[in-house]
């Protein structure tokens, strides 16, 4: 494994992959959910939708396409979040629960078979995080808890039998994570506050831990 910092970032390599250059986080934009706080599309058989928001101002866009698909969002709190969920092919699970004065943002797409998602993104008012999650392949997980203000992270998976699981705690952290190949799992990152972490894993069977406090 080679670990190198640079201005202030983390920057992890593993495998055969190529550096990822020293960067400044490119902003998660709000995805387009349309006029209308809730917007459904289901084709194929035995999905299921499970949609519960408490506030005016939150929206939230779902789309399912194949079998035996689930999706669950929950937006609580006084913030004017949005969610987008995309699901394309079987079993896939994906969960959004966003709650907290200010608005959170949240992305989610699976494109396989067998994927899952747990984000769960919390804030005290003062700004928003916002997550964008994607994941090609089959059998692959994501865990990403966002708990403070001003979160975002990007995570990307392509492949087979991933995994990620990615903690974000108090405010102001950045995350930016691909992994590549298959069986990418064990994988553990975790932030305090106001960190900078950009991460590369390509192969089979890489595992990696890093932590910033």
């Amino acid at each position: 494994m080679n670990k190198t910092i640079l201005n202030g970032a983390l920057l992890l390599v593993l495998g055969t992959a190529a550096p990822l250059a020293a960067q400044v986080f490119t902003p998660i934009e709000a995805p387009a959910t349309g006029s209308d706080d809730v917007f459904v599309d289901q084709i194929g058989s035995g999905n299921r939708v499970d949609l519960n928001q408490s506030a005016n101002g939150q929206t939230a866009e779902l789309t399912q396409d194949g079998d035996g698909n689930i999706a669950d969002i929950n937006q609580t709190g006084d913030g004017a979040h949005i969610a987008a969920l995309t699901q394309t092919g079987n079993g896939n699970s994906g969960t959004i629960e966003q709650t907290g004065a200010a608005g959170n943002i949240a992305a989610l797409t699976q494109t396989g078979d067998d994927n899952s998602v747990l984000l769960s993104q919390n804030n005290s008012g003062l700004a928003g995080s916002a997550a964008e999650i994607v994941q090609n392949g089959s059998n692959n997980s994501i865990a990403l808890v966002q708990d403070g203000d001003d979160n975002q992270a990007r995570l990307t998976q392509d492949g087979s039998d991933n995994l990620m699981i990615a903690t974000q705690l108090n405010g102001g952290n950045r995350l930016e994570w691909v992994q590549q190949g298959s069986s990418l799992s064990g994988t553990v990152v975790e932030q305090t506050g106001n960190q900078q972490m950009f991460i590369l894993q390509t192969g089979a069977g890489s595992v990696v831990t890093g932590g910033s406090n």
